[in-house]
């Protein structure tokens, strides 16, 4: 710019300054310490000229498009009857499991959590180790089957559902509740982005946005013309 802009090549006074004596002047301390001056000497000046109310706080917001793709939201709705689904057959599952003799007597609520999935996985993996252990010692033949390799085996049934299906699902749903907090939707590969309905040229879509808010004393005309309030 200093070589081709007139205007840079006036303020420079035709010196050509790279972009490395720039970059230094911009990280220096002193650059940090004079932007934090300028910042209150123009704020002494808006508040001599009345441009700042003490009594007001004025608030404003916008919208800038995220770095996510559309096809990665998570919806709030969708998870929650999920989560819900997916609670009652962890319960199902801790009654059978009771039923057997394979488990101690949990809170329900603890049961529909993955802390209390895992507790019961272990459990379970713990009384298929011992079946095995009593059925070395049983005689090879027995009339009608043994008993204890039909019930290992309905066991290991139900440990294969816990382990591959039940505990990851339920910390999947755990984790996203924390991540939704109070919103409805966010993006797999950015969670602090929702997803808001965008009209963009003749058609509607979904797409994932940042929504930013900021409030400040500033007069709200002052704020959207210069844009100076961080």
């Amino acid at each position: 710019m200093l070589e081709e802009n007139v205007p840079m090549m006036v303020l420079a006074e035709k010196q050509k300054i790279s972009y490395h004596t720039i970059n230094n002047f911009r990280s220096s301390k002193h650059a940090n310490e004079l932007v934090k001056k300028s910042f209150l000497y123009f704020k002494n000046l808006l508040e001599s000229e009345g441009l700042i109310n003490e009594g007001a706080v004025f608030i404003d917001g916008t919208k800038i498009k995220a770095d996510a793709n559309r096809y990665t939201f998570v919806w709030h709705k969708a998870v929650e009857n999920f989560h819900e689904k997916l609670k009652d057959q962890a319960v199902e599952l801790y009654d059978e499991l009771i039923a057997k003799e394979v488990v101690k007597a949990m809170a329900q609520e603890k049961v529909q959590t993955s802390q209390g999935l895992t507790e019961l996985t272990q459990e379970t993996e713990d009384e298929i180790e011992k079946l095995t252990e009593e059925i070395e010692q049983e005689p090879k033949a027995i009339p009608g089957g043994s008993p204890r390799k039909a019930k290992r085996r309905g066991l290991k049934k139900l440990l294969h559902k816990l382990r591959k299906d039940y505990v990851p699902r339920m910390k999947k749903y755990e984790e996203a509740e924390e991540i939704f907090a109070r919103r409805n939707s966010y993006s797999k590969t950015d969670h602090d982005a929702i997803f808001m309905h965008m009209k963009v040229a003749s058609y509607e879509e979904w797409s994932a946005e940042a929504r930013l808010q900021y409030s400040s004393r500033y007069n709200e005309s002052i704020c959207s013309r210069l844009c100076l309030v961080p």
